[in-house]
């Protein structure tokens, strides 16, 4: 017996110094590593406890191996035995370890989880904590929208004013966020379009009550609506004119009445489908690798993550928004650039309008942070704007002569 236990620890040793070999070594053989860069303090955590897992899972896996191979090795049948193996009744002991064994293994791995969780979103859902500054709060907010096939952003404080650009000005189409501040995302799915859907039902009901007032034709603006409201009042008027045409020639088609060509082409155009669905976008999933924390973005339902980005972003770092669940055709190109920005740059930022705001993109504000010690950024926006055209890949000393 003591003879078996010295083989089996050596099959266990052996495998599991092969499995790590691999496990740790193939990512080098590339140059990379298991994880990207972490830019989130929140993050730290989440590593720890991913590493601690994956050591747990080579240990549990090199026992398994190790069994299987023992057995395989000295149980195995002699060439041309074609009898039965000897029975044996099963082991209550053993039974009962390997039920409460594993039992144990899973609950302290979902304590350590939700230990995570819980000092990650701090505030998250409280809103007493987080408007007494409690460690851990979020200090601003950032709204995402995630539609097909890419993603849009409004920065807010924590009691929800805009901060960046004016009411009803477009939205971000990068993600830029300030060192060293803790930010609630505010992630949703829709299409930025339901007020159109909206106009289109409340004209057809009120054509269909035709003279009467008909108080169901009222509509409640939807979620999305009321956050990322982006039609303007041509779209309006567009809507209501497109609609009362598709009512009369719906009309007329239950008539038996002929269509023309105009009209068969309107009715052919329009979705097979009721209601705001047809507005309404698939669900996505909002995440940025680098921070690690992920958030599924529901179609009319808001959900929510936070973190702290602990370091500015700089010409070398290329740090992207994903979209980490299959929505579409579209769905490998739903990723835009997300850049880590300093307190000056970022009190710069905000003050920008919406025309200057689409040349202060990732790209520019990365080789910006080279020069973060310069009092007028616009001017030198213009210049990192220029080189950047010449060269995507300028780095800080490049920057410096350009501003110089």
């Amino acid at each position: 017996m003591k003879g078996q236990w010295g083989r089996l620890a050596g099959y266990f040793i052996g495998t599991l110094l092969i499995s790590s070999a691999v496990t740790f070594g193939l990512p080098l053989l590339g140059g990379g590593s298991w994880l990207p860069d972490l830019v989130s303090s929140e993050g730290k955590a989440i590593d720890q406890l991913f590493w601690g897992l994956l050591i747990l899972s080579l240990i549990i896996f090199a026992i398994v191996a190790a069994i299987v191979i023992y057995s395989m090795v000295h149980f195995r049948a002699a060439p041309g035995d074609l009898s039965d193996g000897e029975h044996i009744h099963g082991n209550a002991k053993m039974e009962a370890a390997w039920v409460i064994i594993p039992s144990l293994i899973v609950f302290v791995i979902g304590l350590l989880s939700y230990n995570v969780l819980r000092d990650n979103e701090v505030g998250l859902y409280d809103q007493e904590a987080a408007a007494h500054d409690a460690p851990g709060a979020a200090q601003m907010q950032v709204e995402v929208r995630g539609f097909q096939f890419g993603w849009a952003f409004r920065y807010l404080d924590r009691d929800g004013k805009q901060v960046v650009g004016e009411k009803g000005d477009e939205p971000q189409g990068e993600l830029v966020v300030p060192v060293d501040k803790v930010i609630k995302f505010n992630v949703m799915s829709c299409s930025g379009k339901e007020r159109l859907g909206r106009l289109r039902r409340q004209v057809d009901r009120k054509l269909d009550a035709g003279d009467e007032e008909d108080e169901f034709a009222k509509i409640e603006p939807g979620l999305c609506e009321r956050k990322w409201d982006l039609t303007t009042e041509d779209d309006r008027a567009s809507a209501e004119d497109d609609q009362a045409k598709i009512h009369a020639a719906q009309a007329k088609q239950a008539d038996g009445k002929h269509l023309s060509a105009d009209e068969r082409k309107l009715l052919d155009a329009q979705p097979r489908f009721k209601g705001d669905d047809q507005f309404v976008d698939v669900n996505h999933a909002f995440w940025v690798p680098e921070a690690r924390l992920k958030i599924d973005a529901v179609s009319g339902l808001r959900t929510y993550v936070q973190w702290q980005a602990t370091h500015v972003t700089g010409p070398q770092d290329h740090y992207q928004v994903v979209c980490a669940e299959l929505c579409g055709s579209g769905h490998n190109g739903m990723r835009t650039d997300m850049c880590v920005v300093s307190k000056n740059t970022w009190d710069w930022f905000k003050g920008l309008g919406q025309d200057e705001r689409k040349t202060a993109t990732c790209v520019n504000l990365r080789l910006l942070a080279c020069l973060d010690k310069i009092d007028d950024r616009s001017a030198a926006l213009e210049d990192i704007v220029a080189l950047s055209k010449k060269h995507p890949n300028a780095g800080c000393d490049q920057a410096e002569e350009a501003v110089a």
